[in-house]
This record gives C-alpha cells, structure tokens and sequence, in this order.
C-alpha cells in the first residue's frame, strides 16, 4: 500500500469518529446554493418561483435575506471560524482575539454572529451539518437548545490508492480535501445519494479580486449577500505573517483538483452533477439552465 494510504489510515485511527447521523435517499434532487455574486439573481428568481429540490445552503447564507422564504432542509459549516469563540465574542464581535491582529475581523465576527442568530431562528426542521471536531463546541451546544439536528462528518483528508480513498468515503472515515465550503457540500450530497445535484452561486473568481500594492496582497470578498466587497489583507491567522501569491493560487489549484476528485465520486455513485451557475471559473461538471430546477 503507498505510503500516501498508510498516512491516511493513522489520521483516520486518529481524528475519525462514527458518523451515523448523515441521511441517505431521501432527496432524489439537490441543490446547493454557494453564495457567490451570481446567486443573487437566481435567489431573486425564487420569489416568483418555487424550487423543486431539497436545499443544502452554507457559511454566511443566513446572514443573508433569502433564509427564511429558501427554508433549506440542510445546511452546512465547514470554517473553525463559526466555531471558535465564546459567549463573550457571540455577545460582542470586537472581544475576538484576531481583531487585535485584523481589526478588520470584527465586521467578519459581527457577520459570523448574526448568521448564527438567523439560524437559531428556523423552525421547520432543518438538519445542520458540522465537522466532529466541533459537535461539542459552545455554538453547537447553541444549537441544539434551539432544536436544530446536528449530523457530523469527518474532515480527515484521505489520499492514496482510488479503491481505498472511495472506500474510506463510503464508510464516512474520512472525504477529499475541502479547500472550499463547496467541496465539503458536494461530498456530503453525494453521500446522501440522490439522483442528480445541482450547484449555483459558485463563481470561483477569486483570482479577478486580488490586489497587490507594495507587495501586500488584498482580497476583495464578494457575496450575494453584501453591497460592498469586503477588502482585507491576506495574512495567516496564526500571526506568522503575509500571505503570498503562490499560497493563493496553490490553495486555488486544490479546489479544482477537489472537484475532479468529487466528480469522480459522484459517477461511481451513479450521482449526476450540474453547474447552474451562469459563467464564473468551474469547468469540471456538465452545466445546465438554472430554470430545470425551478417546479414546472
């Protein structure tokens, strides 16, 4: 077995937890909402129109105005940030130690903050999806007293031979590397074996919202759900310093290798996926017109 395999198996011996909490067929079709710029039109479609699908939304979704008419069945939060905080931070959103670093962070915290208020709002049933590394973190815990169903996964990025990655998938121990939340979210879909999956709202045009002055480099975070882009710098959240412009375009290039990896999951499965996202920078799944999922 190759070494890449043989690390896999001692991650798994160490972070992996039994993970009997994910649903299995039933949904014959999902949509996941990114939350890119172009999900803005097609959410402003959903007022006119109901979506046939079961919903799976991620990250900040909630933060925006869409959550309470979408109702998604499921949701999804891969970042520590929605985790790593207390009541205090929950509270106050410039009491976060990072704001000391990035006082830019307080407006990322305030966000983080209201999205989990607006989730703690739902009341029809809707299952939350949240690495095992965190089902006991104080937010978690929040959730439960607020009747939200919490079902784990284990982000153990798993490498080596094909058979033993897709059976390590199978069994839950562990999925391919998620450098984004959309990685994350098409796993967990396909693990739930519907039919066919659609995804919108995944612009993936990060690379055209970089800016480079003096050689710091900025990102310019665009989301549906935001008026403004939100300019930051690119530094490493441990304090050790600037981020450069190979790290982003490395961390780009695991993106796309991730959903070569989940395409070729899905078709093992028997699952289709769309891209329904008008333009933006995906190439690796069929697209198909936004309208399909819209009830006829």
């Amino acid at each position: 077995m190759p070494i890449s395999s043989l690390l896999s198996l001692g991650k798994i011996a160490i972070k992996s937890r039994p993970t009997p909490s994910i649903p299995k067929k039933q949904d014959n079709e999902i949509l996941i909402i990114g939350n890119g710029p172009s999900a803005k039109q097609f959410l402003e479609n959903t007022q006119t129109k109901s979506i046939d699908p079961a919903v799976l939304c991620v990250n900040k979704f909630a933060f925006g105005p869409y959550f309470k008419t979408i109702k998604p069945k499921y949701y999804l939060l891969l970042d520590g940030d929605f985790f790593h905080f207390n009541d205090a931070v929950f509270n106050d959103p410039n009491q976060h130690p990072r704001v000391k670093i990035k006082p830019e962070f307080a407006e990322w915290q305030h966000q983080i903050n209201e999205t989990w208020k607006n989730l703690f709002t739902q009341n029809w049933g809707m299952t939350l999806f949240i690495p095992t590394a965190y089902k006991n973190s104080f937010m978690a815990k929040k959730a439960r007293e607020h009747g939200i169903k919490i079902a784990t996964f284990n982000y153990t990025v798993i490498k080596g031979m094909q058979w033993f990655r897709s059976l390590a998938y199978q069994l839950g121990l562990g999925m391919p590397q998620s450098q984004n939340v959309i990685n994350a979210a098409l796993f967990l879909s396909i693990k739930m074996q519907p039919k066919k999956i659609y995804v919108t709202g995944i612009d993936h045009d990060f690379h055209k919202n970089l800016v480079l002055e003096n050689n710091v480099l900025f990102e310019e975070v665009s989301h549906f759900y935001t008026d403004k882009p939100f300019r930051h710098p690119l530094v490493h959240a441990d304090g050790s310093g600037p981020v450069r412009l190979r790290q982003v375009f490395l961390n780009l290039h695991k993106v796309h290798v991730g959903y070569e990896e989940l395409h070729r999951y899905a078709k093992e499965n028997g699952v289709e996926v769309f891209n329904i996202t008008p333009g933006g920078f995906v190439d690796e799944f069929p697209r198909a017109n936004a309208e399909v999922v819209f009830t006829k």
